[in-house]
């Protein structure tokens, strides 16, 4: 069901880890500029760093070049983690490149030199730790497709090993609104993480006959731009602040853009709230993207899910425990729901749970969750 094994590193990939982490030879370029090229710049003497897409000329002291300058020669390690590591690897390739590595075979291969990515940080043992959840949730899921995409993406988190993740590909023009979501005239839509707008306008396109929106967003700048895009929408409304269990004020790292996360170490503060408390009208609609915090949003959620029974569209890509702990919390809450599964990019980001309403069903029409670990 799920393959958790890393595969053992060829005789390919141990000369190219080789000279990669020796000093002189020929020459090493990691593709792209971003944290995960800087990490690999810690341990691997770069001659430079790959990008056709920006006039920059050099980053972290190293030039930046396009990729038709490289000596077909080098050894590159693709650092295009979050959405298109395929499409990267195969553009490398078609280049003419022949020494080259994934960021993800690198960090399994380094023994500890290079960091994984942030979102597999302890990936492996929350999958074997809690293996009787994720089986759980594979036999809860509603169909095949949702099925197949669990075992590629949790095989994939659990193992390091990019090839699991064949066959996906960039899909998120259609994220949060597949053909299961089905709306009907007056729907009541909350927005958990807004950003900049985006979802909410695809929720109108959808549903033009909505009766109200909800839009929560903590960053000011952000939600100045989505004020600016709804201000021709009626029937929205706009609040400063983000979704958790209780009402406080948290630490903030606002300086990653749409992953911008409440963090101990944040440099700003940011107001949050309870959907229970915010929102008194019923609601059919719930998006949440919180960056990590969804499992305590939905806490607190709690009276909306059970009273009104809304269809509910859950990123569960953050932290990896969220996968299973995500449906514990909604399904102890009412039983009644169809669950879906999908992921809408080649790499780690944006895997979006969805809860689907069962009419008229009542909550036995499934087997109890189990209980969420204390």
């Amino acid at each position: 069901m799920f393959q958790l094994d890393s595969p053992p590193a060829t005789l390919a990939q141990q000369e190219m880890l080789r000279c990669l982490l020796a000093t002189g030879g020929l020459p090493k370029y990691a593709l792209g500029r971003n944290d995960y090229a800087a990490n690999v710049a810690r341990v691997v003497d770069l001659a430079g760093f790959i990008d056709d897409y920006t006039s920059e000329t050099s980053f972290l002291g190293k030039p930046v070049v396009r990729m038709e300058v490289v000596p077909p020669d080098a050894t590159v390690v693709s650092c295009v983690v979050d959405a298109k590591p395929q499409t990267a690897l195969a553009r490398l390739r078609a280049a003419g490149f022949t020494s080259v590595m994934d960021y993800f075979t690198l960090a399994r291969l380094s023994s500890g030199l290079v960091e994984p990515p942030a979102y597999l940080k302890g990936a492996s043992e929350d999958i074997r730790s809690h293996l009787g959840y994720y089986q759980w949730l594979d036999g809860r899921l509603a169909d095949d497709l949702s099925r197949q995409s669990l075992r590629k993406v949790v095989s994939f988190r659990g193992s390091s090993d990019l090839t699991h993740m064949q066959g996906f590909s960039m899909a998120v023009h259609r994220q949060y609104f597949e053909d299961f979501i089905q709306f009907s005239e007056g729907e009541v839509f909350v927005d958990g993480g807004a950003f900049d707008g985006q979802t909410a306008l695809a929720f109108r396109d959808h549903c033009p006959d909505y009766q109200a929106m909800h839009i929560f967003e903590p960053s000011p700048v952000p939600m100045e731009i989505t004020r600016q895009k709804l201000s021709i929408l009626p029937r929205v409304e706009f609040i400063q602040k983000g979704l958790f269990d209780c009402q406080t004020r948290l630490r903030f790292d606002s300086g990653a853009g749409s992953a911008s996360r409440i963090s101990d170490a944040g440099g700003s503060e940011i107001e949050v709230t309870t959907l229970d408390e915010a929102v008194r009208e019923p609601v059919s609609f719930v998006k949440l993207d919180v960056e990590g915090a969804e499992c305590r949003a939905l806490q607190g959620a709690r009276r909306h899910i059970l009273q009104n029974h809304p269809k509910l569209a859950v990123c569960v890509y953050h932290q990896q425990s969220d996968f299973w702990r995500v449906p514990a919390i909604i399904l102890n809450l009412r039983n009644d729901y169809e669950v879906y599964l999908r992921h809408y990019t080649e790499g780690v980001l944006e895997t979006v749970m969805f809860f689907v309403p069962t009419p008229d069903s009542g909550n036995q029409c499934h087997p109890t969750p189990p209980p969420l670990p204390t």
